[in-house]
C-alpha cells in the first residue's frame, strides 16, 4: 500500500482530505503532516523521519508548505529527494512561488506570456522616476495570499502617503501597473502537470476590484474548453515558467480582451466547493490522478 505524505499546515486539512479520499480508490493511504513536527536522523546510512513517534517513509511527498512553514519544508523536500522519495512541488518552486516578485520575473522571462513589469524600492523613489512608469498602481505583499494586504495607488500623492504610512515595511512588497479587467472578473485556472484541468470566474463583491473568493468574491465554475484558447494556452505556459506541476494561475482579459497572467499560486485551493456552491470534485480528482500516475511511473 502505497503512501502520500502533504508536507502542511493542519489549517487546511480538509482540502489535502479532498484529495485522499480519491486517492482511496486505489489503495493509497494520504497523510498531512507539519514540517515543524518531523523529526529527522542522518547518518552515513541514509536519514530516517519520524512524526509523532512512529517512523514515516512516504512514497510521494507533496509541498504545500507556506509562511513559517516552508523553510522547514524546503529542507524536508531536499532530504527526502536524496532518499529517492518522488517529490511534487519541489522547494524552489514554493520558494519562488510564494515570494511573487521571483515568480513575476519567472513570467516575464517567459516566452509567449504576457505578465506584468514590477518595481520594488527601499525608499520613496522620485517623482520624475515614476513618470515613467505611470499609474494607477497596485501594491502586493510579496509573499502575500488571499486577497490580503493589496493596496490600489493612483497617483504620486497617494505613493507617498502609502510609502510614509507603510515605510517599515517598504522591503515586504512591490508594485505593478494596475490594468482594468474586462467586466471587472478574472479567471483561476487550475493547472496539473502543465495541463489546464479546471477554472472558474471570479469577480470582487460590491464591484470590488480584488476579487479574491476569500474577500467575500463571488465565482463561477467553466469547463476549460470554454475558455479562450489564448488565455489557456498563457496560464500552461505559466505553469511551465514556475516549475510547478500543480498550481492555480490567476489570468484576466484586458479592456480590448488580451490575455494577461496576475499571478500564479504554488498552493492553489483544492476543494472548490468550499468557495463556489455546487462545485464539482474534478479539481481534487485531477490531482488525485496525477499522483497516481507519478506513483505507478516510479515502479517501472
Amino acid at each position: 500500500m502505497k503512501r502520500v505524505l502533504f508536507l502542511s499546515d493542519y489549517e487546511d486539512e480538509i482540502e489535502y482530505q479532498a484529495v485522499f479520499e480519491k486517492l482511496s480508490a486505489w489503495d493509497i493511504i494520504g497523510v498531512t503532516a507539519k514540517p515543524r513536527e518531523i523529526s529527522i536522523i542522518n547518518t552515513l546510512s541514509g536519514t530516517e523521519f519520524f512524526f509523532r513517534g512512529e517512523p514515516l517513509n512516504p512514497d510521494l511527498v507533496v509541498g504545500y508548505a507556506y509562511e513559517d512553514d516552508l523553510l522547514a519544508a524546503v529542507k524536508l523536500m531536499k532530504l527526502w529527494q536524496m532518499s529517492g522519495v518522488i517529490v511534487l512541488n519541489h522547494g524552489n518552486t514554493l520558494f519562488c512561488g510564494q515570494n511573487k516578485d521571483l515568480s513575476s520575473a519567472m513570467l516575464n522571462a517567459a516566452e509567449g506570456v504576457r505578465h506584468l513589469p514590477y518595481f520594488k524600492f527601499p525608499s520613496l523613489p522620485a517623482e520624475e522616476e515614476m513618470e515613467s512608469i505611470g499609474f494607477p498602481l497596485v501594491a502586493k505583499p510579496v509573499n502575500g495570499a488571499c486577497g490580503r494586504g493589496l493596496f490600489k495607488i493612483n497617483s504620486y500623492q497617494e505613493l507617498s502617503a502609502w510609502v510614509k504610512q507603510n515605510e517599515r515595511y517598504l522591503d515586504d512588497y512591490y508594485v505593478q501597473p494596475y490594468i482594468p479587467k474586462l467586466n471587472n472578473e478574472d479567471y483561476r485556472v487550475v493547472v496539473v502537470n502543465y495541463v489546464a484541468r479546471y477554472a472558474y470566474s471570479r469577480r470582487g463583491a460590491n464591484g470590488s476590484w480584488i476579487t479574491n473568493l476569500m474577500k467575500e468574491g463571488t465565482g463561477k465554475t467553466f469547463t476549460v474548453d470554454t475558455l479562450p484558447k489564448d488565455l489557456v494556452a498563457m496560464a500552461e505556459k505559466s505553469a511551465r515558467a514556475a516549475n510547478s506541476l500543480f498550481c492555480g494561475v490567476d489570468v484576466a482579459l484586458d479592456e480590448t480582451g488580451t490575455p494577461f497572467i496576475i499571478e500564479i499560486n504554488t498552493c492553489p485551493a483544492i476543494k472548490i466547493i468550499r468557495y463556489i456552491s455546487g462545485a464539482d470534485t474534478l479539481v481534487e480528482q485531477a490531482y488525485a490522478e496525477f499522483i497516481h500516475q507519478e506513483l505507478i511511473k516510479n515502479e517501472r
